[in-house]
């Protein structure tokens, strides 16, 4: 009977109610939004940085992190492989060949990274037949090479041209060669654009003289959450007075630490959208409370109990807020959908300050049902402590003056 009542009662002021779910609905839907743009901009880092391009695991040669030099690299063997494929949860390995050489082309150099890799199994994670703006694709034992765009338009190459390597090579030899441009591919990442050589491995390794040599096998799973649950067990089954398995926070600090920062801004803001939020629906509780004072005190004088007016008055603020709650999650999630799929791609100024800090300048938004949760959740405990005024209202009323309002 009491929840009956309450439903009832929400709707006999359809204004009063409309405004308070509507600061509801406000809340729930701005904060979802606020996070998901929050977290889809550290997603898309995170995937330009690390999932497309180091892999979110990797196998070194234990001293190849801190000194990294082809004489720390890896004569590739079948027991390695094996060892990383066996590893529950691992699907695939990519194997890389690392290293700067000085590339030039007539009358301008730069220093370009050169990354050997398979073609087959690199194109999986890599998704550079996607990435190609002019060319074409490298075979697996092709002479030639991929240039980032950004590294092509300095050295004002084109496809068809040859470039000139010049670097040293395994044990300190020197390391020459000219390659023909096959294609030129934009990675998302600008300073990764800016540098990246692209050829298959077994040319990287007769560049560098180095034969059956890598610097890293590239470990692939399909949940970056268990990044850290994968690198243990990887670490736990190789032989780590050789080898050592690196999660990509260990090497990526400064991308760590820059989200880290950046995070607690946001989380800083959202603490302010939530003040805000507290202050709006306290203030239409208290608004509600105060006009029905009068109503309150007649109920009480012709014979009902405090604690079951309190009971039905809870309620009311129950259904308000859920109702508030389920709409704000569902336009919510509407707006986290739409800007998903059709993210915001900055221009001008904007595009510039945020390439220069490496972030491609695309805010996507990310669909967790943690964050929807996550928000609600809030916005529900800050309407609950809000509704706690009425009850103490009607547990203080005095029926004479309330009559009299």
């Amino acid at each position: 009977m009491n929840i009956r009542i309450a439903w009832r009662n929400i709707w006999r002021n359809r204004k009063r109610t409309f405004i308070t779910v509507s600061s509801v609905i406000l809340a729930v839907t701005l904060s979802s939004f606020m996070r998901s743009f929050q977290e889809g901009t550290y997603a898309k880092m995170i995937e330009n940085a690390v999932g497309q391009f180091t892999g979110y695991v990797q196998v070194h040669q234990k001293d190849y992190w801190d000194d990294k030099t082809l004489d720390n690299g890896i004569e590739l063997s079948d027991s390695l492989i094996n060892t990383v494929l066996t590893t529950p949860g691992v699907e695939g390995v990519d194997l890389r060949l690392e290293s700067f050489s000085l590339a030039a082309y007539k009358n301008k150099s730069k220093g370009a990274l050169i990354m050997g890799i398979v073609p087959d199994t690199a194109n999986d994670m890599l998704n550079l037949h996607t990435k190609i703006v002019s060319g074409e694709f490298l075979a697996k034992n092709d002479y030639g090479v991929l240039l980032g765009q950004k590294l092509s338009q300095y050295l004002d190459i084109s496809v068809g041209d040859t470039l000139v390597l010049l670097g040293q090579g395994h044990w300190g030899q020197s390391a020459t060669g000219a390659f023909p441009v096959r294609g030129i591919v934009k990675m998302p990442a600008p300073d990764i654009d800016r540098q990246l050589l692209i050829m298959p491995l077994s040319t990287a390794q007769d560049f560098f003289s180095f034969p059956n040599g890598i610097t890293s096998v590239v470990v692939k799973f399909n949940d970056p959450d268990n990044t850290r649950e994968i690198t243990a067990e990887l670490n736990s089954r190789l032989d780590t007075a050789q080898y050592t398995a690196m999660t990509w926070q260990e090497m990526s600090p400064e991308l760590v630490q820059l989200i880290d920062s950046d995070r607690i801004g946001g989380i800083a803001m959202l603490a302010i959208l939530y003040m805000i939020i507290a202050f709006g629906v306290f203030g239409t509780v208290l608004m509600m409370t105060e006009e029905r004072k009068k109503e309150f005190g007649v109920m009480v004088a012709i014979g009902m109990q405090k604690t079951r007016l309190i009971a039905i008055s809870f309620y009311e603020a129950l259904f308000i807020n859920s109702i508030g709650i389920i709409t704000g999650l569902f336009v919510g999630f509407l707006l986290v959908l739409y800007f998903h799929y059709f993210p915001i791609v900055m221009t001008g100024e904007n595009a510039q300050s945020m390439e220069k800090l490496g972030v491609e300048p695309v805010l996507p938004t990310i669909l967790s049902l943690k964050i929807f949760l996550f928000q609600a959740f809030n916005v529900l405990m800050i309407t609950v402590v809000a509704a706690f005024y009425p009850v103490i209202s009607i547990g203080r009323l005095k029926v004479i003056k309330a009559l009299r309002r």
